[in-house]
C-alpha cells in the first residue's frame, strides 16, 4: 500500500482508533424497573442549545459527499491515540428519550437497553461488532401511558431468553447500518425506538482525521445518517478537550440537514411526509481508544420539519446516551464490595499508589489501597468513579446507580411538643448539628471498615432508611437510620472497628448519643441511647460493649436508632450488613 492510500485508508475508515500499518483483521467468532422510578435530569449536564432553548435555522451549506477534515491542529505535541483492540467485552447502556413540542412533551416512554459489546473485526469498508441484548427497560413514571401500551412494548423490546448474540455493523463512516435488535419492528412505536437506538450506537466511535491528537484539535465530519427514519446529513464539528491515556474526551457541535429527494418508508416520528429538515445539537462523550466504545456519550439535540413546502415547523428534543457500564465486566485491578443502589456504601480496594476519584471529588486509600464510596438517598443514575494506576492518567468509569422506592412512615398521636419544637430547643438542635458536621467533615487514616461490619444489637427491625416522616400529619424530613427495637438496658457493640469521637447525653431529639469513626469520613450515629460506657477518643474493636439502648431524646418506645454517614453523605446501614440482626 502506498503512502497515499495507506492516508486515505486512515481517512475513510475513520474508526476510532486502529493504527494505519495494522492490516484488517479477521472475525474471531468462535428484570423492568418499577413503575415508580423517575428518571432525573442528565448528567453531567450539556449547555443549551440557545438562550431560549429555540433552534436557529442557519444558513450552513448542506453536505454533498462523506468527509472528515482536520480543521485546527490544535496546541502541544500531539499525543498518539491508543491502538484499538478486537475481542474485548464491554456491558454498554443505551438510553433513549424523545419530546415532543415547545413544552417538550415525552413522545415515547423512555427505554433503557443494556448490551454486551464485542469489537470483532476492523476493515477498510467498517467494523463488525457482536451485539448481546441483556436488559431491556421501559421508564414508565409520570408519562401517563397506557398500561397495555406499556406492557405492550415492554414484551416487544425484550432480549430473548436466553440472550442470542446480532450483528452491529458500522460502515466506514461509523454510521450504523444493521442492528438486529429488536427482531419484530412492524410495530411503529418499536421502529421508533429501534431507529434512536440505532443512532445511539452510531456513535459509538467517531471519524478521526489524526491517529495523533492534541488538545484543542478541532476537525469536521459529514456523513449521512438514519435520524429516526429520516435520511439525513449530519455534520459533527468536534474538539479534543483531553487525551488521558487510553481515554479521550471530545464535545461536538452538531448540525442536521434533510437529504432532499430522499425515500422515507413508513412514518417516521408520526409524520406523513417530511419536507424539510434542519436540525441541532451537542455531543458530549468519553471514548476507551482500546475497545473504540464510550465510557460516556451524551448527544442531545432538536429537530425543527416542516411537513409540506412552507408549512409550519414542527419541533422534536431527542436525548440519546450510550454508557459502560463498568461493574458489569470483571476489572482485575479493582474489588468492589457492596450494591450500587441509592443509599449504598460501597468498599473497594485497589494497587497500593493508585489515586481514585468519585464524582470528581478525591478519595483517601489506604497504604494497602482500601477505600470506600457512597450514593445518597435520591443519587442519580450514573456516577463517576476514576482510578490513575501506577502514576499513570486518569482512567474514567461510569457506575450505573439503581432506584429505590421509599414508603412514608406516619406516626400520629405524638405530644405536640415533639413535633413542633420550641425556639430554645430549635437553637440548641441546631447549635448540636453544626458541631456534629464539623466532626463528620473530617477524615481519619485507619480504614476500621476493611473488615465488613455487623449488627450492634440483636432486635426486630421497626423502621428503615429514607422514608418520608409524616408526625402528626405534618412532614417531617426523612429517617436516616434503621431502629431496632428491645428493652432498655440491653447491649449495643461496635458494628466495626473505630474511634469514639461524640459521646454524650441530652443531645435535642437524639438523647443519649454516641458517634464511632470508622475511618476515612465514615462514621456510625448511635442514638437514644440509656447508658454510655465509653468516653471521646476511646478505641473499639468489632463486638465491643459501648452502650445500652434506651428510649432518651425524641423518642415513642424503647428502641436503638443505628445511622451512618460518609461525610456528609447518608448511607443506609443495611446495604452493610447481611442477616438478621
Amino acid at each position: 500500500m502506498t503512502t497515499v492510500a495507506a492516508r486515505l485508508r486512515c481517512l475513510s475508515l475513520g474508526l476510532m482508533l486502529g493504527a494505519c500499518s495494522d492490516p484488517p483483521r479477521e472475525p474471531t467468532r468462535a428484570e423492568p424497573v418499577p413503575a415508580s422510578f423517575v428518571v432525573p435530569p442528565s448528567t453531567p449536564p450539556v449547555a443549551d442549545l440557545g438562550s431560549d432553548g429555540e433552534l436557529v435555522i442557519d444558513d450552513d451549506p448542506v453536505p454533498s459527499e462523506p468527509s472528515v477534515t482536520l480543521d485546527e491542529p490544535g496546541e502541544g505535541s500531539p499525543q498518539p491515540l491508543a491502538k484499538r483492540k478486537p475481542g474485548t467485552s464491554r456491558r454498554v447502556v443505551v438510553q433513549v428519550r424523545l419530546t415532543t413540542g415547545h413544552k417538550k412533551k415525552l413522545y415515547l416512554p423512555v427505554v433503557r437497553l443494556a448490551g454486551d459489546v464485542v469489537l470483532d473485526e476492523i476493515g477498510d469498508e467498517g467494523s463488525g461488532y457482536r451485539w448481546t441484548p441483556r436488559v431491556s427497560t421501559v421508564l414508565t413514571s409520570g408519562d401517563g401511558a397506557d398500561p397495555e401500551f406499556i406492557a405492550g412494548l415492554r414484551a416487544a423490546l425484550a432480549p430473548a431468553e436466553p440472550p442470542t448474540p446480532v450483528a452491529l455493523a458500522l460502515d466506514r463512516w461509523d454510521v450504523a447500518t444493521t442492528f438486529g435488535w429488536p427482531a419484530d419492528v412492524t410495530d411503529p412505536h418499536v421502529a421508533e425506538i429501534a431507529a434512536a437506538q440505532r443512532l445511539a450506537l452510531g456513535h459509538l466511535t467517531i471519524p478521526v482525521p489524526e491517529l495523533s491528537m492534541s488538545e484543542g484539535t478541532v476537525w469536521t465530519v459529514n456523513r449521512k445518517v438514519d435520524l429516526f427514519g429520516i435520511p439525513a446529513w449530519q455534520s459533527l464539528r468536534c474538539t479534543v478537550d483531553r487525551v488521558h491515556g487510553d481515554q479521550m474526551e471530545l464535545s461536538a457541535n452538531v448540525h442536521y440537514f434533510g437529504i432532499e429527494g430522499a425515500p422515507i418508508a413508513g412514518k417516521p416520528l408520526g409524520l406523513d411526509s417530511v419536507a424539510e429538515l434542519r436540525g441541532q445539537g451537542k455531543l458530549k462523550a468519553r471514548f476507551d481508544l482500546a475497545t473504540a466504545l464510550p465510557v460516556d456519550a451524551q448527544l442531545r439535540g432538536v429537530l425543527k420539519i416542516r411537513t409540506t413546502e412552507g408549512g409550519k415547523r414542527r419541533r422534536f428534543g431527542f436525548e440519546v446516551r450510550a454508557d459502560e457500564e463498568y461493574r458489569a465486566t470483571e476489572d482485575p485491578r479493582v474489588t468492589l464490595e457492596g450494591p450500587l443502589v441509592q443509599g449504598a456504601l460501597v468498599r473497594g480496594t485497589v494497587a497500593a499508589g493508585t489515586a481514585v476519584r468519585f464524582n470528581n471529588r478525591k478519595v483517601k486509600v489506604s497504604p494497602e489501597g482500601d477505600f470506600i464510596i457512597g450514593f445518597g438517598r435520591d443519587a442519580g443514575p450514573r456516577a463517576l468513579l476514576s482510578f490513575a494506576f501506577d502514576g499513570q492518567a486518569p482512567e474514567r468509569h461510569i457506575l450505573h446507580v439503581a432506584d429505590r422506592t421509599f414508603e412514608p412512615e406516619a406516626i400520629d398521636g405524638l405530644p405536640p411538643e415533639m413535633v413542633d419544637l420550641d425556639p430554645k430547643t430549635r437553637r440548641a438542635l441546631g447549635k448540636s448539628r453544626r458541631r456534629i458536621k464539623k466532626l463528620r467533615g473530617k477524615s481519619s487514616d485507619t480504614p476500621y471498615f476493611r473488615d465488613g461490619f455487623r449488627w450492634p444489637m440483636k432486635g426486630k427491625i421497626t423502621s428503615t432508611y429514607g422514608r418520608k416522616r409524616i408526625l402528626n400529619g405534618k412532614e417531617q424530613g426523612f429517617h436516616w437510620g434503621v431502629d431496632l427495637a428491645g428493652p432498655v438496658g440491653r447491649k449495643v457493640r461496635a458494628p466495626a472497628g473505630g474511634v469514639v469521637i461524640f459521646a454524650e447525653g441530652d443531645v435535642p431529639l437524639s438523647g443519649n448519643l454516641v458517634i464511632i469513626d470508622h475511618g476515612h469520613g465514615l462514621t456510625s450515629s448511635f442514638l437514644h441511647l440509656d447508658k454510655i460506657r465509653v468516653e471521646v477518643g476511646d478505641t473499639l474493636a468489632a463486638g465491643d460493649v459501648f452502650a445500652t439502648s434506651g428510649n432518651t431524646g425524641r423518642s415513642t418506645g424503647p428502641h436503638l436508632d443505628w445511622r451512618m454517614n460518609l461525610f456528609d453523605t447518608r448511607v443506609d446501614p443495611q446495604t452493610i450488613v447481611s442477616g438478621k440482626p
